[in-house]
């Protein structure tokens, strides 16, 4: 059952990548930490809960960095 959330969640970050680019990877691998924060727990698999908060924090760095970034040069046009 883990071999098939960890390809779903491989599934939602290539989708939203497809779609979107790099921004939709980011939200793409927002959406999955979230699944495998909820699987973790109610699986009560520690490392799958401790990565997948890792990649959230790391997530929300990006989303930051990015939006500073497009204020940056919004602001510039």
């Amino acid at each position: 059952m883990k071999r098939n959330i960890l390809i779903t969640m491989g599934i939602l970050i290539l989708i939203g990548f497809a779609l979107q680019g790099f921004i939709g990877a980011i939200g793409g691998i927002f959406l999955t930490t979230f699944i495998g924060i909820i699987y973790g727990t109610a699986k009560k698999d520690k490392q799958l809960v401790k990565w997948s908060a890792a990649a959230l924090m790391i997530t929300i760095f990006c989303i930051m960095v990015c939006y500073g970034w497009l204020l940056l040069t919004a602001e510039k046009a």
